[in-house]
């Protein structure tokens, strides 16, 4: 029991555009009275937290009991009060009782609840301090789903309309769904957007203009992209409302609109690859009659396009112009580097718009599709070959596994099946480790390619599809052997005591060179000595990570690296051979810095050019150094951490060595050094100096 005082800070945040943004703070205190007493606190009951959508009335009840029967009094609290009412109808006991009434409208929209706060205080006899109970109802309120979506069909292209959206506002973005073939309803009154699980694709987002600028959103046509949309298929459709930061908030989803088209449409079946070369390859294209065909003015053209790689956005160049041949789906691509290039193909299914001729147009565009490509990448280190494939189709090549096939050595031309792996839309891995009783061999050359094994799930389309990759070798050459490095390292203590007879540190401070020299392991056993450069890495110190430096001849078993500012750094080493394989990295080597400094006792400031300056012989690099010098009395007269390596001409109580010369004689120092280590170590050097003119 007593009295406290506590002080708390409030921040105030919004969200925009850019992230969270603090925008204010305020700093209040708080006093709290604790005293004894018999009073019991109420007990407060409201509603549950709930979803609206913006112009449903909200009715809550709220009650509050007290255990030792007193009244009770309940009010609410928010930023909606007013328009929002809260009415107490009793106050008990046995129970307080009122009721909440609101009404949000399309301004009260926000991803984050609104937040109404009740309090049940009692009202007890005597001089029992008054308790109370507090609850928070959260109220999320949510856009109405937009209203009366159609779909109609235009060409090859979808139109979609929808009424006036009632909660439209500057910036809100309507966000237009598609899927093939009707989804699953949208359960749940909280559920706004639209779920990934429904499995709609995101094809168009359109904003609503900011003033000045003025209009609605009441359509979209929906070209696939210019590709038109495919016959025989049902595309269904579904919109809803997303809001500006910062209260952001989305709207319902609208009711699925479908539109179908009849008929047929061209699609790819195969892009197979049938020989491997760089100048003789040839790939298979086959695609799908567009049907009825009696539907299409003559004459029907088919034109097959090609591009490099398995881009659909790439510049594709006509290959082939079919006439008047509508069940002529097939076409041999020869003379293709299929070696080392994916290609990708377009149809343009062409008819005339009526019997006469010269009104053709380009009815329909099949998706585009791709052959498959693989790559494979050794890894000697580990013993084995990592394959990666991919492709650009329209149909579905995940159902079903890919099937790898590899050729061994000596065994000519004969591939065999080796795995089953089951892709992605867009490609598959497999790791290939050959078998433990015959594991893959270094040194030699394995081939490979992949089949896949897709599927329209239409049971119109011919059933499976068959597609086959590009033929792939992969040579799993012998890893380079792993250099063993030494780095020569200075003698502190010899250096030490050879201080005086080095040469005197330039002004710039003091000029490295790192040896470096290293020799041929033996691991693995069957390592590869054909070494044609050596890659060496380099960190200035251990806490760093290793970075490449420089590169140098596979004759080439040392390196000097020249014009440091520090011996300290560490170092490691790697083989290269022929084919670009690298070896494992050598030991790491690292160096630290002797940490020497030695100033003199006497120094000669007459402007001769020799011995001007008071400055320290080290083998070291300095961070910095504090500086003060002393007459006989004790009165410092000299002062500066500017300069490392001190650099004092004699000059009395002043930074950078201005203000008038101190006599001759005799002064003491103190310089507090802070070395250029990684430790960053600090040493303090006392002694005395004769200036003599």
């Amino acid at each position: 029991m007593g009295e406290y005082n506590i002080a708390f800070e409030v921040q105030e945040w919004r969200r925009t555009q850019f992230g969270r943004r603090r925008v204010g703070t305020v700093i209040r205190d708080m006093q709290i009275n604790v005293k004894g007493t018999t009073n019991q606190r109420p007990i407060l009951t409201i509603p549950p937290d709930i979803c609206v959508v913006a112009g449903t009335l909200v009715t809550g009840n709220v009650t509050a009991t007290d255990a030792d029967r007193n009244p009770v009094r309940i009010t609410a609290n928010s930023g909606i009060l007013p328009p929002a009412t809260f009415t107490q109808t009793s106050f008990g006991p046995p129970t307080a009782a009122g009721t909440f009434r609101w009404t949000p409208d399309c301004n009260n929209i926000a991803a984050q609840p609104t937040r109404v706060s009740f309090t049940a205080e009692d009202q007890p006899t005597g001089n029992n301090p008054v308790l109370i109970d507090q609850r928070v109802w959260n109220i999320t309120v949510i856009g109405p789903a937009p209203q009366n979506l159609q779909a109609s069909r235009l060409g090859n292209n979808t139109v979609l309309t929808w009424d006036r959206y009632i909660c439209q506002r500057p910036g809100a973005r309507i966000l237009i769904f598609r899927r093939e073939n009707p989804g699953p309803p949208i359960a749940g009154p909280c559920v706004t957007g639209i779920p990934a699980s429904a499995g709609y694709t995101l094809i168009e987002t359109l904003t609503y203009p900011t003033p000045p600028a003025t209009g609605d959103l009441l359509s979209y046509v929906d070209t696939n992209n210019g590709l038109g949309l495919q016959r025989g298929k049902t595309y269904c459709y579904r919109i809803y409302v997303e809001f500006p930061l910062p209260a952001g908030g989305k709207s319902l989803a609208s009711e699925e609109a479908c539109v179908s088209f009849a008929g047929r449409s061209a699609v790819f079946t195969n892009v197979t690859v049938d020989a491997t070369s760089t100048t003789a390859g040839r790939i298979t294209v086959k695609w799908t009659r567009p049907g009825p065909i009696n539907t299409f003015n003559a004459p029907l053209v088919y034109r097959l396009l090609r591009a490099n790689g398995q881009s659909s956005t790439a510049t594709f160049t006509e290959i082939a112009r079919i006439v008047d041949r509508p069940n002529d789906t097939v076409y041999v691509d020869n003379n293709l580097d299929t070696q080392n290039r994916a290609y990708i193909y377009r149809l343009e299914f062409i008819s005339n718009t009526t019997n006469q001729p010269g009104s053709g147009i380009v009815t329909e565009t099949a998706t585009a599709a791709s052959s498959v490509r693989v790559d494979g990448t050794p890894d000697p280190q580990n013993n084995r070959i990592t394959l990666r494939w991919t492709y650009n189709v329209p149909w579905d090549n995940s159902r079903r596994p890919a099937t790898i096939f590899r050729r061994d050595p000596g065994t000519g031309s004969q591939f065999v099946q080796i795995a089953t792996v089951t892709g992605t839309t867009t490609g598959g891995t497999y790791v290939d480790q050959g078998t433990t009783a015959r594991p893959l061999v270094k040194g030699q050359t394995y081939c490979y390619y992949v089949s896949t094994n897709g599927t329209y799930s239409n049971p119109g389309i011919i059933d499976p599809l068959i597609n086959l990759s590009q033929q792939q070798c992969v040579a799993l050459r012998s890893i380079p052997c792993p250099p063993v490095l030494s780095l020569k390292r200075p003698n502190c203590d010899s250096l030490a005591t050879r201080l005086f007879d080095l040469p005197a540190t330039p002004a710039s401070g003091p000029i490295y060179t790192n040896v470096l020299s290293w020799t041929l392991g033996a691991t693995p056993p069957d390592c590869s000595r054909a070494i044609v450069s050596y890659n060496i890495y380099y960190a200035p110190n251990s806490t760093d990570s290793l970075t490449f430096l420089t590169s140098v001849p596979g004759t080439q078993m040392s390196y000097l690296h020249r014009n440091l500012t520090s011996e300290a750094g560490c170092y490691a080493v790697q083989a290269v051979d022929s084919s670009g394989t690298r070896s494992v990295r050598s030991n790491v080597e690292c160096k630290e810095d002797c940490q020497l400094f030695l100033l003199p006792n006497v120094f000669t400031p007459n402007g001769d050019g020799l011995n001007d300056t008071f400055r320290p012989k080290v083998f070291t690099p300095i961070r910095r150094t504090s500086f003060r010098v002393f007459n006989r009395w004790g009165v410092k007269i000299y002062e500066s951490d500017k300069e490392p390596l001190i650099k004092w001409n004699g000059g009395s109580r002043a930074e950078g060595n201005s203000g008038s010369t101190v006599v001759e004689g005799v002064y003491f120092y103190q310089a507090d050094v802070e070395f250029g280590d990684v430790n960053n170590t600090k040493r303090t050097y006392k002694g005395w100096v004769e200036i003599s003119r």
